[in-house]
């Protein structure tokens, strides 16, 4: 797996044989069909264990019901942070080579994108009925969640501090920052006075009833 990225990522999917893989593993070219059939077997199990696994992991949180929907969407943020860490040139390798991928495999990877994006999306909305988040638009925060977890794969890590720190340290850092932003204000700080405040505190419980009836 570890080959397969690597060249992959160097030379692109279509410029690597399966003869360069073998030697990269050094292996036969008989030898490796003993553990794949192909360099798309290959592509697909980065593929699988990536994009499915995180779809598979935020979907399972939003169903859940064994913690509150912020401590699930909490927790879904910084897995799919921590995984984009762990292998920040896996997840550049499937966004430029999505173009290439095999139709059967094309599919199953859009799928399980929509599949993320859909879940997280359920999560911001079940935060926001439970009082945890303002009540923002569900899939634009959703949408805003995922690129911060997904930009981590360009710049981590780092030589300086930053690479210094695992990647479920920075998974937590970075969740916490961008979570801070949907936190229902009243649970962050006390002391808004006045009209205006009391007013600005009585929108917001508007548009979360709005958003409660329209999700019953």
């Amino acid at each position: 797996m570890e080959a397969a990225e690597s060249l992959f990522a160097k030379q692109g999917y279509a410029g690597t044989s399966l003869q360069e893989l073998a030697d990269e593993v050094g292996l036969s070219r008989t030898g490796i069909y003993h553990y794949v059939a192909g360099k798309e077997e290959m592509l697909a199990a980065l593929v699988r264990g990536f994009t499915v696994e995180t779809a598979d992991d935020i979907r399972r949180l939003a169903a859940s019901t064994e913690a509150s929907a912020y401590e699930r969407l909490r927790e879904a943020v910084i897995n799919s942070a921590e995984r984009v860490a762990i292998h920040p040139q896996r997840f550049r390798l499937l966004l430029t080579s999505e173009g290439a991928f095999p139709e059967a495999l094309s599919a199953q990877y859009l799928k399980a994108r929509r599949d993320t994006l859909h879940a997280l999306t359920d999560l911001v909305s079940q935060s926001i009925s439970e009082g945890a988040c303002r009540p923002v638009d569900p899939e634009l925060a959703a949408f805003s969640l995922l690129g911060t977890s997904n930009w981590v794969a360009f710049w981590y890590p780092r030589k300086d501090g930053l690479g210094s720190k695992s990647p479920r340290e920075v998974a937590e850092y970075l969740a916490d920052i961008a979570l801070g932003g949907l936190l229902d204000d009243r649970k962050m700080v006390d002391g808004g006075q006045g009209v205006p405040h009391v007013l600005g505190l009585l929108r917001d419980d508007l548009n979360r009833l709005e958003h409660m009836l329209d999700n019953a």
